[in-house]
């Protein structure tokens, strides 16, 4: 990839960051009338925080969540048709506040390095949210704190950790003697919106750890849509990767070259994803739900001798359950 189209990738990709974060909040305060007739006519004075889409009793309905005058949080429950379903004050878990969901599911892993096979392991899950705080631990943890929101836009800074990223040598004969990678952590800024249905979010990671050094922007774009007690949400996504990052994952040094791994130092490059998530409401505080994801790599990742596959793809399949 050239040097002049590289640098016009990441100008789109930061272009339309600088667009998310300057255009939208201009209409972002747009609360819908009859939803802030209904907060109002229980709470005078109140103020939304947050509104969103959610499942409830296995039908499709508006969560809203809103602080009254004297600082109490509250949850209201809309149906489809303006009903108030359920209004209870956010009193969160004992001691600490906040929510808290964990899971475990079984995770099914096609990776694209050479010579690894499809992978069955165990997947747990968390999730974590006391006002702007969240932490979320799937595949790495994600911490972040929200310093501006709206009812459909928000800006968050936090740090992330990923463990087991890219290959192990042990993974199979050709890469051994590969240089082992590990663990990453670093420092990144969320960007999320919504409009008409469509929720797009924007991440920007920077890798601290000194083991990279590298940089991923991340846009992405989600429709989540409901039926028959249904939540399933379809996300397309496309991330630049720094040379660096690429580099750390798919290069080959001259000390780990070999007559059938040549000496191998990509450029920056581009990963396309597509994921489909569906979830259910089974029982009490329980939740099925089940992932799939797919990616391909653009050609600096593809040429790699360390790669054998044009694409990867992961599925998992389990319970949550929300304290």
């Amino acid at each position: 990839m050239t040097s002049t189209r590289k640098q016009g990738i990441l100008a789109l990709i930061l272009n339309v960051a600088l667009f998310m974060a300057v255009a939208f909040p201009a209409w972002a305060m747009d609360v819908p009338d009859a939803i802030r007739k209904l907060v109002v006519r229980e709470f005078p004075g109140a103020t939304i925080t947050e509104i969103r889409k959610d499942v409830y009793q296995g039908q499709p309905v508006t969560e809203v969540e809103f602080i009254v005058e004297d600082g109490t949080e509250y949850e209201m429950i809309v149906s489809e048709e303006g009903g108030v379903l359920r209004i209870e004050e956010e009193k969160g878990l004992p001691w600490i506040g906040g929510e808290l969901t964990l899971g475990l599911g079984v995770m099914v892993e096609r990776d694209i390095y050479k010579g690894v096979d499809t992978e069955v392991q165990p997947a747990p899950f968390l999730r974590y949210e006391n006002g702007p705080f969240e932490i979320r631990a799937y595949e790495g943890v994600d911490a972040t704190y929200t310093f501006f929101r709206t009812d459909r836009f928000s800006v968050a800074v936090g740090g992330f950790y990923e463990q087991g990223e890219g290959y192990d040598p042990d993974d199979s004969d050709y890469l051994k003697g590969m240089k082992a990678l590990d663990d990453l952590f670093g420092a990144g800024l969320y960007l999320e919106t919504e409009a008409a249905g469509f929720t797009a979010g924007l991440q920007i990671h920077q890798d601290l750890s000194g083991e990279s050094d590298g940089q991923e922007i991340e846009l992405s774009v989600v429709y989540p849509w409901f039926v028959a007690g249904f939540e399933i949400r379809p996300e397309l996504s496309l991330t630049w990767l720094s040379e660096k990052t690429v580099d750390y994952y798919y290069g080959v040094s001259a000390q780990e070259a070999r007559s059938d791994r040549p000496i191998y130092s990509p450029g920056s490059s581009l990963e396309f994803g597509l994921g489909l998530m569906i979830q259910r409401p089974i029982f009490g505080n329980f939740t099925a739900v089940g992932m799939v994801e797919a990616s391909t790599f653009g050609s600096e990742i593809k040429d790699s001798p360390l790669v054998d596959e044009d694409f990867g793809w992961d599925a998992v399949f389990g319970v949550m359950y929300e304290f």
